[in-house]
């Protein structure tokens, strides 16, 4: 995440919980979610990238697995960590995507919900990459991103990439994911992609 965006995070934390801390406000979502959950083995550790405020952490957790949530903003991340309480197994990592430091083959599941759509179109696919060789063989990835085309500067200084269908499928079999599966545009103009690694090599 460049520095305008990850600024603007940790300067409005507080802000962007009360907006995103519910699925009540994003129709459709929870739904995605649950679709993603139901391609896990079960009890597995699964990364939430971007975890933001742990909406989708503590659903994740709710489910029966350990969640290892990962975001930028370490204001998020601490918001992320407490809302999930003693109960829920769900550990922080304050991480840019460009450097996840998980290691190779060691988590069952990606779920990466808006997050991809703050880095520059180019580094989309080494992120991609880097979710590739840390997920065991056989384990789903699901990317939400907006559909559109190029990337703009908002006014409040945040960085966003918009994609299509046959852009995001071409990221993720580039990155060696198969039984692709793309859905939408719902939830205003959100594409899902559901992806896996495959069981061979």
């Amino acid at each position: 995440m460049d520095r305008d965006t990850l600024s603007w995070y940790e300067r409005h934390a507080e802000h962007y919980i009360a907006r995103t801390d519910s699925f009540e406000f994003f129709g459709g979502l929870e739904q995605d979610l649950l679709v993603f959950a139901g391609l896990l083995h079960r009890d597995v550790t699964v990364v939430d990238l971007g975890s933001g405020a742990g909406r989708d952490a503590r659903l994740l957790a709710e489910s029966g697995h350990v969640v290892i949530a990962v975001d930028a903003s370490l204001s998020l991340l601490r918001r992320c960590i407490v809302a999930a309480g003693p109960a829920r197994k769900i550990l922080g990592i304050n991480a840019d995507l460009l450097a996840l430091p998980l290691a190779r083959a060691s988590v069952g599941g990606i779920w990466a919900c808006g997050s991809l759509l703050h880095l520059r179109q180019d580094e989309i696919p080494a992120v991609l990459l880097q979710c590739f060789e840390i997920l065991r063989p056989g384990a789903p990835i699901g990317v939400s991103m907006k559909e559109g085309v190029g990337s703009e500067r908002r006014d409040d200084g945040r960085l966003f990439t918009y994609t299509s269908k046959l852009e995001l499928q071409d990221w993720l079999s580039a990155a060696g994911f198969e039984q692709i599966s793309i859905t939408g545009p719902s939830r205003n103009e959100w594409l899902l992609a559901l992806a896996t690694k495959p069981t061979r090599g």
